[in-house]
């Protein structure tokens, strides 16, 4: 199907891949909310021109077992929106039937473009099997790390720290909801605290070498350690850490379609609390010059891309 694109947030991942991998002409952006604008050949699914959709950037070859499991992200004909097919940094872009999902009328502007890094967040916190009474640690306050937090306090978490170098997204932490917000660099004392107390589930949400360990470090005896930050270099950590507290280490990438699907339904509810939690739109003619300044480091919320 033919999509215009309304909203495409842009994602972490989107820095590292046009850093280190991406060829020339690749168009980014798998984070896609749009409008139906034309059918091609085969099943509309029921969908309609106009229809408004979020758009899940992958699909796999639907027989497979990986795919029967309700798993294309492991198929071996699995193509992200964004990285092998284009994405959602244009005006247009494509998508397969089974690829999208109906937004309610109560799903409106910039929150449309927030389903999949939400459902993201959602599979890393089914991983984590977050019950209302943990204790929480999320390393990383970027926006996958806030959505994190905004889940945590969905299922009722009231103890949550979110650590971050950056004093922007530490404010922003505790405006959407957290406990605790430490400076992982300059403030030696609150992380040994954190580790003192120890937390049963920590995200990892940075994705650089040393934070797994980090992670470890942090969790209490018996805890969950989730790793979500998306890491393309080699790292080590001390085992004897996860041995001696007998850890459970546990890995989070993409998500199901129910992820998506309760995405959808809390977000029509106006079940997250996500104020602040998007920064900004841009254009598609500003896009190159704040995409530069993200990947350089600059802090603060989620930006979206609203070609229009």
């Amino acid at each position: 199907m033919l999509i215009r694109v309304t909203g495409c947030g842009i994602c972490g991942s989107d820095l590292h891949v046009a850093s280190a991998v991406a060829p020339v002409g690749t168009v980014l952006g798998h984070e896609i909310a749009g409008v139906v604008e034309a059918f091609g050949e085969g099943d509309d699914g029921g969908f309609r021109v106009g229809d408004t959709v979020a758009v899940r950037p992958f699909a796999g070859c639907g027989s497979c077992a990986h795919c029967q499991r309700g798993r294309a992200d492991h198929c071996d004909h699995f193509a992200l929106l964004g990285m092998g097919r284009p994405g959602g940094f244009a005006e247009l872009t494509t998508a397969r039937v089974d690829e999208l999902y109906r937004l309610p009328a109560a799903v409106t502007g910039l929150e449309q473009a927030l389903v999949e890094p939400l459902a993201v967040a959602h599979r890393a916190v089914n991983r984590g099997d977050v019950q209302a009474g943990d204790r929480v640690v999320i390393i990383g306050g970027g926006p996958i790390g806030q959505a994190i937090l905004a889940w945590v306090r969905h299922r009722g978490v009231e103890q949550v720290t979110v650590t971050d170098p950056m004093a922007a997204r530490r404010e922003l932490a505790l405006r959407m909801g957290a406990t605790g917000a430490v400076d992982p660099l300059g403030d030696e004392l609150g992380m040994l605290e954190l580790a003192l107390t120890g937390a049963d589930v920590v995200f990892e949400c940075v994705g650089r070498p040393g934070m797994i360990g980090q992670a470890m470090d942090l969790a209490a005896v018996d805890g969950r350690v989730v790793v979500v930050g998306v890491c393309i270099s080699d790292d080590t950590f001390f085992p004897f850490t996860g041995l001696r507290k007998e850890l459970d280490v546990r890995y989070a990438l993409y998500y199901e379609r129910s992820d998506f699907t309760t995405t959808i339904d809390v977000l029509s509810n106006h079940g997250l609390a996500l104020d602040g939690f998007v920064e900004g739109a841009v254009s598609l003619a500003d896009l190159p010059g704040r995409f530069a300044e993200l990947v350089a480091g600059a802090d603060g919320g989620k930006v979206v891309l609203q070609p229009g």
